[in-house]
């Protein structure tokens, strides 16, 4: 630039006091320093920007005015980078992509988002829901800076694994199911019954690693991606099944009921973590994003 933020900072400091005496005060340096400043504005724009008025000091002049519009307009942005390259070193802005598995993201993005916002508003927060394979695949091509999982298969030598919540695994049945006269039944129960499987990937895998575990063959009669399609089969009296998030209702989106049942055994409870690169310098709003979401999950 021609034009130095100094040059228009004398400006309009020339502007506002109408004097280059009272200027020099205002700013704090020596009155040849400012009229040393404003002769090259002029000289460097070909304008005439005060009329000398010797008895009564410098006033501007209409090309003055006109540019003392634009000066103060880039002082003002000077005055903004400032702030935010504060903000930006003591991690108050910037924006982190956080990738959240499908299935969670409707039980705790919105929380995480309208809270973060509150706690931290000059942060942007960019959301993407993604399956397991996708969110790990995006964290290490660097495409995320962290992202919300189960901790299934993750690796520790790729990944740093922040604990947020442990997930208890429950039954659901349709109304009047045998099951349902219990106030806690055994995962054995269900060998032979209809089960519907919550058939993202990975789920299914860790569904069928618990059967085997237990030594149990429930009759996978339907199977669906979607948790909310998983309720409302078992609900029309299709099967039974397992899930570890609960909503907030037992009603389904067509007006159905499943009933929740406590399981005796432990059926694989399962971590939700929060994952970074594990040997990568990571975006410096990671940690406090980890140590905002660990304070979220204690108090859900």
């Amino acid at each position: 630039m021609r034009i130095s933020l100094r040059q228009c900072r004398y400006f309009q400091a020339v502007a506002k006091s109408g004097s280059i005496a009272a200027a020099a005060d205002q700013v704090g340096v020596t009155q040849p320093a400012i009229a040393q400043a404003i002769a090259k504005l002029e000289d460097t724009t070909g304008l005439r920007l005060f009329d000398r008025l010797h008895a009564r000091g410098m006033q501007l002049t209409p090309q003055g005015t006109e540019l003392l519009r634009y000066a103060e307009q880039l002082l003002v942005y000077a005055g903004q980078m400032d702030q935010a390259a504060s903000d930006i070193a003591l991690n108050r802005q910037g924006t982190l992509r956080v990738g959240c598995f499908q299935s969670l993201a409707p039980f705790f993005l919105p929380q995480i988002l309208s809270g973060y916002q509150k706690h931290q508003p000059g942060v942007v927060l960019q959301l993407s829901e993604r399956l397991q394979h996708d969110l790990t695949n995006a964290l290490q091509k660097d495409d995320l800076d962290c992202v919300i999982l189960y901790d299934l298969g993750l690796d520790a030598r790729l990944f740093k694994l922040h604990p947020l919540t442990t997930l208890r695994p429950y039954l659901i049945a349709p109304k009047g199911h045998k099951l349902t006269q219990l106030p806690e039944v055994s995962v054995r129960d269900l060998d032979g019954e209809d089960f519907i499987l919550f058939d993202a990937p990975q789920s299914r895998e860790y569904y069928y690693a618990q059967f085997a575990q237990y030594d149990i063959k429930p009759r996978i009669a339907f199977r669906s991606a979607s948790i909310e399609t998983v309720r409302s089969y078992v609900a029309h009296g299709l099967g039974v099944s397992i899930l570890s998030m609960r909503p907030a209702s037992d009603v389904t989106y067509d007006g159905a009921e499943v009933v929740p049942v406590r399981l005796k055994e432990n059926f694989g409870s399962t971590r939700i973590v929060l994952a970074s690169h594990a040997d990568r310098e990571v975006n410096p709003l990671v940690p406090p994003f980890i140590s905002f979401c660990q304070q979220l999950f204690q108090d859900l």
